[in-house]
Formats: C-alpha cells, sequence, structure tokens
C-alpha cells in the first residue's frame, strides 16, 4: 500500500475504535437513564420517619444517601452525554494532522484532533488539540524543537508534520509540510463554500492566531483584527482551550461570552459544540442586564441602524455609556453617606408598617466610620429584627383571631378521630397565628432581604440632577436637554422601563448603596464585536467579577459610532492590571481582489493584508435606471442559480426599508428563493437573503451583491466604512450595482480593482 492508502486504512480503523465507543456509552447511559429514573421515584415515595428520634435520623441519612447517588448518576449522565456529541463529530472527520518526533531516543506518532481517543490498551490514538504536545503542530518547524508542559520546555526532534482533509472518513487531501499551515492547504479549506453556521478551524490555526488561543497566563487581552482575520474563530478557540486548560476546577457555566445580537449568536452556535465544549452561556449584553434588573424591563433601543448609517449618536448617550458618569459615582455615594440613601415606606396593605423616616434614623444610628455599603447591611439587619417584633404584635390583632378559628375548625372538621386536649389546642393556635403573620409580612420581609426599602429610582435620578453644569457642558450638553432627558426617565421609570445606558448606571449606583446578589460566578468572560460594547458596560462586569479574567475582540474598521470604545478606554479600565495586546491583520475570508477593492475604502494606515487566494476582480454594475439594475440582479441570480447552489448569498441594502422595497419588487417565483431578514431576532434559513449592512457585521457570504450603491445613498466618510463592512463580507464574489447617479466613492476605483460593466 502507498502512503495515502495507509493513512486511508489509519482512519477507518480509528472510526471503528470511535463508533465502538460510542455504542458502549449509548447502552451505559440507557442504562444510567433507567436506574436514575428509578431511583428518583424511590426518592420520591420516600417517606421520613418520624415514630422516634433514632428511626428519624435513620431515615434523614438514608434519604441523603438517595440524594447523593442521584447527583453522582446524573453527573455521570451529563459527561457521557457530552462524550457522545464529541465522538458523532469525530466519527465524520477523527483528526486533522499527524506529527512524529523523537524524545528521549524514541519515535512517536500523534494524531490532532478537537478531542482525545484511546484505545483499548490505553493506547493513544488521538491527541486533544489543545494538549500541550499539540503545539508542536502549530509552533514547532521540523528539526529541533519544544513544547511546554507542567512549566518546563520538552525538546524533541520533529520528524514529520501532516496535515489531512478528511469528509465523510474519506481522505480527500493530505499534505506534509514544514510551515504550521501549508499555503495550499489553508488555501483549499477557504475556498470551501460558506454556511449559516461558523465553522471551527483547528484545522487551519496560524501562529498568531495560535498565541490568542493557548494565552493562559493574560488577565486581560484585547484582539483587534481586521474583517475576515479569524478574529472571533480565535476567540472561540480560546474559549474552548481555557476550558481544556482549566478543566479541572472550570465549570462552563463560570464562563460569560457575549455577542453582538442573536443573529450573530446563532451564527457562531456550533462552533464550541463542535469542539466537544457546551453549556457555555452565549449571550448579548442587553439580555443580562435584563436578568440583572427583573424589576424593570428595557425600553427599545434607539435605532441601531439610524447609529451605524450616520454615525452620530446622542451626546446624552454618549455620556452615559462612556466612563465619566461611572467614576463620579463614589464621589457621589461617599456624599450622600452621612445622611443615608432615599428610603421608602413599607407598607402592607396601605398602612405603613416602616416608616421612611424611621429607617432613616435606624441608619443614622449605625457605625458612621463605616462606608455605606457595611452601614446598609447592618441596617437592613436591624429592619428584620424590627419586623420581627411587629408580626409578635400583628398577632394579637382581632383579624388574626379570626383566621386562626376558621383553620382550627376546618383541621377538627377534616380530622374528627383527632386526639383533643386543651394544652394541645393551645400549641396549635399558636403555631398557625405564627405561619399567618409570616405569610402575611413575607413581601415585606422579601422588600427587606432584597434593600427595597431604597427608593432606587428616585436615587439614580437625583445622582443625574447633581451632575455639575461644567460636565455638561464640557460634553456639549446644555442644561434644558439634561434636566428634559431626566423628565423623560423619570416618566419611563413610572412604567417599569429604563434605557440599556440607564440600565448600567442605574445597576451600578445600586451596587455602590448595597450589596447585589448575582447568580453567575464568572470566572471568564468574552466579548466579541467589542466595537459596539460601551466602556460602561466593561465597567460594570469589573466591578461584578473583579477578579475575572477578560478577553475582548473587534474590528475597529467596523466602529460606527463616535463615542467611546474599550480600546481608547482600556488604561482607565484596567488601571492596575496589564494588557495583552493582538492585532490580526491579514484576512482569511475574502479574495485578494476583493480585499484590494475594500481597501480603497479605508485610510492607508487601516489598509489590511491578505491571503494570496485569488478570484474574480468585483464587479460594478452602472445602469441608467432602477430597473435596469433590477432586471440585472434578477437575470443573473435566475443565470447563475444552479451554479451557485451551495453557496450562500447575500443582497446586502443599505437600510431595512431598501431591504423591504426590493424585496416588494421580487417577482412571486423569486420570493420562495429569498429570505429577508430584518430583526437581530431572525434565523438565517436560506441560501439567498436580503439583509440590512447592519445586521450583516460579523457574518460571511459566498457573494455578495451591494445594492442601490447611488449618489444619494453613498456620500460621507461612515459610508465609506459603511461600504467597507459590506464589501469585506464577500468571500468569493463582489458585486456592486449603481443607476442614474453612481455613488461618487467609486469614482476613484482604478481599472485594476473592479470590472466596470455599463447597462
Amino acid at each position: 500500500m502507498n502512503e495515502k492508502q495507509l493513512e486511508q486504512q489509519h482512519v477507518t480503523d480509528t472510526i471503528s475504535l470511535i463508533n465502538m465507543e460510542k455504542q458502549l456509552l449509548l447502552q451505559q447511559k440507557n442504562k444510567a437513564s433507567k436506574d436514575m429514573e428509578q431511583q428518583a421515584k424511590e426518592t420520591s415515595d420516600y417517606k421520613i420517619r418520624t415514630g422516634s428520634n433514632e428511626s428519624f435520623y435513620e431515615s434523614v441519612i438514608e434519604y441523603r444517601q438517595h440524594e447523593q447517588e442521584l447527583l453522582i448518576k446524573y453527573n455521570s449522565l451529563a459527561a457521557q452525554e457530552k462524550r457522545i456529541k464529541t465522538l458523532t463529530t469525530m466519527s465524520d472527520s477523527p483528526y486533522f494532522a499527524r506529527i512524529d518526533f523523537k524524545e528521549e531516543a524514541e519515535v512517536e506518532t500523534l494524531y490532532l484532533g478537537i478531542a482525545s481517543l484511546r484505545d483499548k490498551e490505553e493506547e493513544t490514538i488521538i491527541i486533544d488539540w489543545r494538549a500541550p504536545i499539540a503545539n508542536l503542530y502549530y509552533e514547532g518547524e521540523l528539526g529541533e524543537a519544544y513544547y511546554e508542559a507542567v512549566g518546563e520546555q520538552l525538546h524533541v526532534d520533529l520528524l514529520l508534520k501532516r496535515q489531512f482533509k478528511i469528509k465523510e472518513g474519506t481522505i480527500l487531501s493530505m499534505v506534509d509540510t514544514s510551515e504550521a499551515i501549508n499555503d495550499d492547504f489553508l488555501l483549499e479549506i477557504l475556498d470551501e463554500a460558506s454556511s449559516t453556521r461558523m465553522k471551527n478551524i483547528v484545522a487551519t490555526i496560524q501562529k498568531s492566531q495560535n498565541q490568542i488561543i493557548r494565552d493562559s497566563q493574560s488577565k486581560v487581552m484585547l484582539i483587534e483584527g481586521i474583517a475576515g482575520s479569524g478574529k472571533t474563530s480565535a476567540l472561540l478557540q480560546r474559549v474552548a482551550f481555557i476550558l481544556y486548560h482549566n478543566r479541572k476546577w472550570l465549570d462552563s457555566e463560570q464562563v460569560l461570552l457575549f455577542s453582538p445580537n442573536h443573529l450573530f449568536t446563532e451564527y457562531i452556535s456550533t462552533v464550541l459544540p463542535s469542539l466537544g465544549e457546551s453549556g457555555i452561556p452565549t449571550q448579548t449584553f442587553r439580555s443580562y442586564i435584563e436578568q440583572l434588573l427583573p424589576m424593570l424591563s428595557l425600553k427599545e433601543e434607539v435605532n441601531r441602524e439610524e447609529l451605524f448609517l450616520s454615525g452620530d449618536e446622542n451626546q446624552i448617550e454618549r455620556m452615559k455609556s462612556g466612563l465619566h458618569l461611572v467614576k463620579r459615582m463614589a464621589r457621589y455615594t461617599s456624599a450622600i453617606t452621612d445622611f443615608g440613601p432615599l428610603f421608602r415606606d413599607l407598607k402592607l396593605d396601605g398602612r405603613i408598617i416602616l416608616s421612611k423616616e424611621k429607617i432613616r434614623g435606624w441608619y443614622q444610628e449605625t457605625n458612621t466610620q463605616l462606608p455605606m455599603y457595611q452601614r446598609m447591611v447592618l441596617l437592613q439587619t436591624k429592619l428584620l429584627r424590627k419586623l420581627g417584633g411587629l408580626q409578635n404584635d400583628e398577632r394579637r390583632q382581632p383579624w388574626v383571631k379570626e383566621r386562626v378559628d376558621t383553620l382550627i375548625e376546618e383541621i377538627f372538621e377534616n380530622d374528627p378521630n383527632m386526639d383533643y386536649t386543651e394544652e394541645k389546642e393551645k400549641k396549635l393556635r399558636k403555631k398557625i397565628a405564627k405561619q399567618v403573620v409570616e405569610k402575611k409580612f413575607k413581601k415585606i420581609e422579601r422588600m427587606i432581604h432584597r434593600f427595597r426599602f431604597v427608593n432606587s429610582q428616585k436615587q439614580y435620578l437625583h445622582f443625574l440632577q447633581n451632575v455639575p453644569q461644567n460636565v455638561l457642558d464640557e460634553k456639549g450638553i446644555s442644561q434644558d436637554q439634561w434636566l428634559h432627558s431626566i423628565k423623560a426617565l423619570r416618566k419611563d421609570l413610572i412604567n417599569k422601563e429604563i434605557p440599556q445606558e440607564d440600565a448600567v448606571l442605574f445597576f451600578l449606583l445600586m451596587k455602590n448603596l448595597h450589596p447585589v446578589d448575582v447568580e453567575q460566578k464568572a470566572r471568564y468572560i468574552f466579548v466579541d464585536e467589542m466595537q459596539d460594547f460601551a466602556p460602561a458596560q466593561v465597567a460594570l462586569l469589573r466591578q461584578l467579577y473583579p477578579k475575572a479574567n477578560m478577553t475582548f475582540c473587534g474590528d475597529l474598521n467596523q466602529k460606527v459610532f463616535g463615542n467611546e470604545t474599550i480600546v481608547t478606554s482600556i488604561d482607565q479600565l484596567f488601571p492596575q492590571q496589564p494588557v495583552t495586546r493582538f492585532q490580526l491583520t491579514t484576512s482569511y475570508r475574502s479574495t485578494k481582489e476583493i480585499t484590494d477593492f475594500a481597501n480603497h475604502f479605508l485610510s492607508q494606515d487601516d489598509r489590511v493584508q491578505t491571503t494570496t487566494r485569488f478570484g474574480k476582480l468585483p464587479t460594478i454594475i452602472k445602469s441608467k435606471t432602477p430597473n435596469h439594475a433590477l432586471n440585472w440582479l434578477v437575470n443573473h441570480l435566475t443565470k447563475t442559480k444552479e451554479q451557485a447552489k451551495y453557496w450562500r448569498t447575500a443582497i446586502i441594502c443599505k437600510t431595512k426599508a431598501e431591504c423591504l422595497s426590493l424585496y416588494e419588487q421580487l417577482s412571486e417565483f423569486l420570493h420562495y428563493d429569498v429570505q429577508v431578514i430584518i430583526d437581530e431576532d431572525d434565523f438565517m434559513k436560506r441560501q439567498l437573503l436580503i439583509i440590512p449592512a447592519y445586521l450583516a457585521k460579523g457574518l460571511e457570504f459566498d457573494r455578495v451583491f451591494a445594492w442601490n450603491v447611488n449618489a444619494d445613498t453613498f456620500s460621507t466618510d461612515q459610508d465609506k466604512l459603511i461600504l467597507y463592512t459590506i464589501c469585506t463580507r464577500a468571500m468569493h464574489e463582489l458585486t456592486l450595482l449603481s443607476s442614474e447617479h453612481p455613488s461618487a466613492l467609486l469614482n476613484n476605483v482604478e481599472d485594476s480593482l473592479a470590472d466596470v460593466i455599463q447597462i
């Protein structure tokens, strides 16, 4: 057999091993599921024996053992399900690379895949791409090399690096190389069609990406990358690596991953599961802040499309999204510490149980040497104690006696054989009265536990009212504008609504005043598309998770707002911590021709490097009328339908309105093939999409048609960035359509950058 046939035999044998392990796990899982169901039934049927103290304690211990066994089986079942999913993924393509090396005179061969695999003799068949030794593949070159494990360098002689492209158990291609990734192999992967979901890139990780992924030392990391540089892919592989590297103590629930919108979340949703990692909470910041403030609902966001198109932003929102007001909070809190926060009356059925005046008095009796945070905890304890006294008094009220009489009567009616003594009835009355009053006061008790005796909404408005005029002047905000915004916010709060930028500051202020309980305990936080993530939002995460490691990732060439960014505020956000910065300046998404064309819309300094993957020149269609442009588009889509059936095609318009207008103009016949996406909660279901530019950010398509690139739609500097964003969505083909009066931004395009067709 030749070398390829031998490798194919190894693939076949490996897939057999994978399927054997999978079958074994499925059998174990089915058995464990049945056992768990049976034990759950036994546990639910279990009765605590109360005949004597001895039998009571014995039955409690037995019950606890039932619970523990159930918990162990559940964890085992969850681990089995996770492994089965990983093996299912591996059964199609078990590995992507092989390395041969000599260590201490012994030659070893290892294959790299998304997870490890051992045979019956516990010999390693596949190693996890995240294992330390796998770094030989990504970083090492043939000859003397080393890898790091357990804090020391282990030197080897690297003899072979072989890369595979395997699909459905068949080797489609294999190549030996001395580099990290052979260029031809990389280009072959990049030439593949896109899909509705992002793919993992473990087979094609570049050295620059590998450094990002395997960095286990940096507490704060900043990844700046141009469009198509693999920054999001590297971020997600980094998540998978961190989980593997810290697997002994890090749970997936302790990782927070933020994406810009639900459409993008759906797009990246299969990457981590394809690497054998699942259960990572991926969410937008909006959904996250909604969980922190369950008593308020977030107002519908200001039109994000308008912000994207104009690059302008309301000065007040800009200030609230920055760090200035965040910094003022400590000073404000200190200023009100002696007097205390704004309290509210605690009422029960319209009756004041604990007045705000009394609450203030008790607050001011706390130790004045302590910060407000601690004084509020002492006040909370005092209020709970006072509430206990009030409940004792309440038990003497006539309504309690009436309620107890009714309940006692019901008890004796339902159980006529019950032994009756005066002593028993007295004890029972006392117990029932206590329960009745506790139930009545439960709401007040809950409010005290949650610090809702603070009038947080009034407090936040008071904080805003105390922003000095010189600060407003510095931010270009007039006194009238500021007061008008506070008035509008007061109305929102009455309706239990709050804008997102206020929600962040509101929560931060509450955290300054008293303890807040956050269910999730994040140890690692990852933020994608950081250019749209406000510094105030990072400040909130910093305060909630001061010890968490943070990784930020984004493309500042796609920045659409004029406000502060994480990058410009990084030194203020992390004054005590070093920040590790990475820049990814090579685009792997688009062909060289598309990248060169997109560079036309950037300044010389921001221009993008590209891989040497060649394709067609972008096409500029200049038509006499909108109808001519539409007819050309429809004819071209029809003519190339069969040729491009495995490609994803996006017609990207500047606005949502243009998307809807274009869709209406298409024939009924085309409506069956086309999906219009105008909402971030939509999912990509078809191969042909019409989508506005602001929702296309972060996505990629095999071919892109930029619609209506006319003088009246694309003319400003901000429009250059919008066109850059549209063009860099294309992997293989790009066409720009204009009619009547083409945009002046296309006038200076060199002949070598695009084919221009007049119709």
